[in-house]
């Protein structure tokens, strides 16, 4: 107690350097090297919160969480309400469509019906080749459920011709799973199609079942459509955003 502190071991710090009677201290004139680049940063900071606000104010989630139908309205919400799935009339339009181009010029939508069903269909169906007979009453053949929401079977007066026609209501459909809210087909539920269940404009179940499974309408067999289809999903939708943001991102 009241002794002298121990002395720090030179080891501990390192050797002490030596004195140079020529050292005359650091450089005199001396600067910042990093205005420029701080000023950027800074800009850069602003301009996300800048964004980031404009997406809080004026953004809509429901584009991210929730599918569209034909007429821009979104499914499970609103008028849709227990309605969270989107039904596509005709997936083959949907698989062949791979000109990213032309889907931006169609609305970056599958170039056919779309409508906001409570479930996906679990089973194949198909039109019976009666419904287009003259006497037929469309209402005893097509289901209401799978229409466009504006369509009344029961008070309609057109043929199932012109129904089809008009994509008021589908031809058919296959089982289908909800994935992201949308009605995709499984794969392998193609394997076990009816005899019956022949589209109009082929020849066989054989040819029917080619065509469901081929991706590119080129006689190409996709062992994964579901993939391809989300991929290119995924790849329009990227399109569209920097399309609409472009100015944001130069900025």
């Amino acid at each position: 107690m009241g002794g002298k502190a121990e002395e720090s071991s030179p080891a501990e710090y390192g050797e002490p350097s030596k004195y140079d009677p020529s050292f005359n201290g650091p450089i005199h004139k001396r600067s910042c090297t990093d205005i420029i680049c701080c000023i950027l940063f800074m800009a850069a900071i602003a301009g996300y919160m800048v964004v980031g606000i404009m997406a809080w104010l004026y953004g809509d989630p429901r584009h991210v969480l929730y599918p569209r139908n034909s007429t821009g309205m979104f499914c499970g919400v609103g008028l849709n309400q227990g309605k969270p799935n989107v039904l596509y009339f005709d997936l083959l339009k949907c698989a062949t469509t791979t000109n990213i181009m032309a889907a931006a010029l169609n609305g970056l939508q599958c170039p056919t019906t779309q409508v906001c069903v409570a479930q996906c269909p679990s089973t194949f169906w198909i039109l019976n080749p009666a419904a287009y007979l003259p006497q037929a009453k469309p209402a005893q053949y097509f289901q209401q459920q799978y229409c466009v929401p504006s369509f009344d079977l029961s008070t309609s007066s057109l043929s199932a011709q012109e129904i089809v026609n008009k994509q008021l209501c589908p031809a058919f459909y296959i089982p289908t799973a909800s994935v992201l809210g949308r009605c995709l087909p499984s794969v392998g539920s193609l394997d076990a199609i009816p005899n019956n269940f022949t589209l109009p404009g082929m020849s066989s179940t054989n040819d029917t079942a080619s065509a469901l499974k081929n991706a590119t309408g080129q006689g190409v067999l996709n062992k994964d459509v579901l993939s391809g289809f989300n991929a290119k999903q995924i790849g329009v939708k990227i399109f569209e955003d920097f399309a609409s943001s472009w100015y944001w991102i130069l900025m």
